[in-house]
């Protein structure tokens, strides 16, 4: 990839660094360390994995060395330093999350067929209940568990869950 080319994972990484922001930001206000820290944790394996462009991912590593200075501050400020930082990291403004960004679009649900689960679905999160039913069941998972017979009832729950019953 080219360098500041943009990514396919941009907005997945955008979406996870201002939700970490949110729940780092929360954590260290209510005292909660332990929290921020594993926060930070899941998002330093998010930003290993991701597939954003270097933009993105230069954003992502400075905001986490902000993240990261009430708890280890030297790192954070080799990493700020190294990344082109200006300044002190402890000068620098707290990161704020946007809000527009901490909406999630899509939600997963999960779809079980007589209490056991059987697969899931992403699906836009403000989606009618037909169309949900009717892309649960045109699943491969749920015509094998059905085997062919059609289902007795069908209950979904926006945004929560699918249950068929056989």
């Amino acid at each position: 990839m080219a360098p500041g080319a943009p990514g396919e994972g941009d907005e997945e990484l955008l979406r996870a660094l201002h939700r970490t922001i949110f729940d780092v930001t929360q954590g260290i206000e209510s005292f909660g360390f332990n929290a921020a820290i594993a926060k930070l944790y899941a998002f330093t394996n998010t930003l290993a994995k991701s597939a954003a462009g270097q933009a993105v991912q230069k954003q992502a590593i400075t905001a986490l060395a902000q993240l990261m200075s009430p708890m280890t501050p030297h790192l954070a400020e080799e990493i700020w330093a190294r990344h082109g930082g200006a300044g002190l990291i402890t000068t620098a403004p707290w990161p704020k999350a946007d809000a527009a960004l901490l909406v999630e679009d899509t939600v997963t649900l999960p779809i079980q067929i007589n209490g056991k689960r059987r697969a899931e679905i992403s699906v836009p999160r403000d989606m009618g209940k037909a169309e949900v039913e009717r892309i649960a069941l045109g699943l491969e998972a749920v015509q094998k568990a059905l085997d062919g017979a059609a289902p007795k009832k069908v209950i979904v729950v926006p945004g929560r869950i699918v249950n068929v019953v056989h």
